[in-house]
């Protein structure tokens, strides 16, 4: 390890000794010390004793800007007061009971009323739920079993939703016809016949595929905005395209919003004017407390009416608890466009804020994204597909992880150089944020000039 890479660690571990402790004594007890894969990072994570707004405290009583938000859930922040009373009332009536509830008719509508794809809905207890729902939807009504998703694209932790997660180029296969790609040896050997894998924004590829391998295919698993793979919008038309390909072929259409539904009172859906046969959803809808959902067309959810023949099976001990519907309905409610396009504007602030950085610093490194989503690109342009996304990220190492820890230091709390835009944030906050980002890549400059010359510009 070089001395410029340890003198930074030991910055981050002098900066957080309780957190350090803290993990320390998680290690006997939990795997790594930690309880999610996508919270972890090294040496070890900050542990956050309490949030309010915009801000998190650390254990050692650092105050941080977040900008994770519970990787996009919270778009009012922490603690927001009409979702803490109304959830604070709801506990004082019971947090769950095995009966249908007036908030989960409620949300319900609320949902079909903003979100032009939902003739009817059903709520689970997580986002990955919902897909895994979904795609029993599409294979019930189809007859067909395999499922076409998009390759950099996380639908959950189902083995499906997991599949191609992250495309190293070496191992994925050739880019117009990948292969599907586990993430880990506790994927099931079957899935990857189960699933046929196509790259983002290329619609021509797609189209080959389904004509060429098509016959099984039940749906295509889109997210209409590829969030993990790096925050890639859809290139003009693509979405459209992808609706009529799979219309042609008989294939549903499925949009997993779980993310981008705070990119439009009715997700990009309603921005794009591209309507799914199905939606699966999750996040924001739940504000803050665990949730999933998913909805379409009335004809695929009778499939799941329990009144009618052979129905699809779906029993989930906390689906529509009404802790999550109170949280769900004071949050949604509390959001209108306004509050939307505001902070809209501080992500292209931001995005903006981003690129500027990087420039005077002389790093290659690009910021992308839409509205209030954004993610760090470590090339000077972003990609329009994962692979040029994944690939790059991966040979600037160890930056990315130097970055992050430096952010902390600098109070600003941000998680795989993902960042998302909470309401009580203002123009003071973003700027304050790349002014952080600044900072950070003059101290990594000279660990790049050791090892990484080539993200110099």
């Amino acid at each position: 390890m070089s001395s410029h890479v340890e003198r930074l660690l030991k910055a981050y571990t002098d900066w957080t000794p309780g957190s350090q402790k803290l993990i320390e004594e998680a290690r006997r007890v939990l795997p790594g010390g930690d309880t999610r894969a996508s919270a972890h990072y090294s040496p070890y994570p900050v542990s956050i004793a309490r949030g309010e707004g915009c801000r998190l405290t650390d254990v050692d009583g650092h105050e941080y800007l977040d900008l994770t938000n519970n990787f996009t859930s919270l778009i009012h922040g922490h603690a927001h007061p009409p979702t803490v009373r109304a959830v604070q009332a709801q506990m004082g009536e019971g947090s769950a009971y095995a009966a249908p509830t007036r908030s989960q008719v409620d949300l319900a509508a609320l949902l079909c009323e903003r979100v032009p794809g939902l003739d009817r809905v059903r709520f689970c207890a997580s986002a990955s739920e919902a897909t895994y729902m979904a795609i029993k939807a599409a294979r019930a009504f189809t007859g067909r079993q395999r499922v076409m998703k998009l390759e950099g694209g996380y639908n959950g932790f189902h083995d499906i939703g997991e599949m191609s997660v992250l495309p190293v180029p070496e191992r994925a296969g050739p880019a117009e016809n990948p292969v599907a790609l586990p993430p880990d040896g506790g994927i099931a050997a079957s899935a990857g016949d189960d699933v046929l894998v196509t790259p983002f924004n290329r619609a021509d590829v797609t189209r080959k595929q389904l004509d060429e391998q098509g016959d099984d295919v039940a749906c295509l698993l889109v997210e209409p905005m590829l969030t993990f793979g790096g925050m890639i919008p859809p290139k003009e038309g693509y979405l459209a395209e992808l609706r009529e390909i799979a219309h042609e072929r008989g294939v549903l259409l499925i949009f997993d919003e779980t993310i981008t539904l705070r990119l439009g009172l009715g997700g990009m859906q309603e921005s794009t004017g591209v309507t799914p046969d199905m939606t699966a959803m999750g996040k924001i809808i739940g504000g803050g407390l665990p949730i999933g959902a998913f909805g379409g067309r009335e004809e695929l959810m009778e499939l799941f009416n329990p009144d009618v023949p052979d129905p699809i099976f779906h029993a989930s001990t906390f689906s529509g608890n009404p802790l999550s519907m109170a949280a769900g309905l004071a949050t949604l409610g509390a959001l209108n466009r306004g509050e939307l396009e505001r902070i809209d504007e501080l992500g292209e602030r931001f995005r903006n804020g981003l690129d500027d950085a990087f420039t005077r610093a002389g790093f290659r490194g690009c910021a992308s994204g839409i509205g209030s989503l954004s993610v760090l690109h470590w090339n000077e342009e972003p990609s329009s597909e994962a692979r040029g996304f994944v690939l790059p990220y991966i040979q600037a190492a160890p930056l990315p992880d130097l970055l992050r820890l430096g952010m902390l230091r600098r109070g600003v709390f941000a998680a795989r150089a993902l960042f998302s835009i909470s309401t009580p944030m203002t123009e003071g906050d973003i700027d304050s944020v790349v002014d952080a980002l600044s900072e950070t890549l003059r101290e990594l400059r000279p660990v790049a000039e050791e090892k990484v010359r080539h993200v110099l510009r």
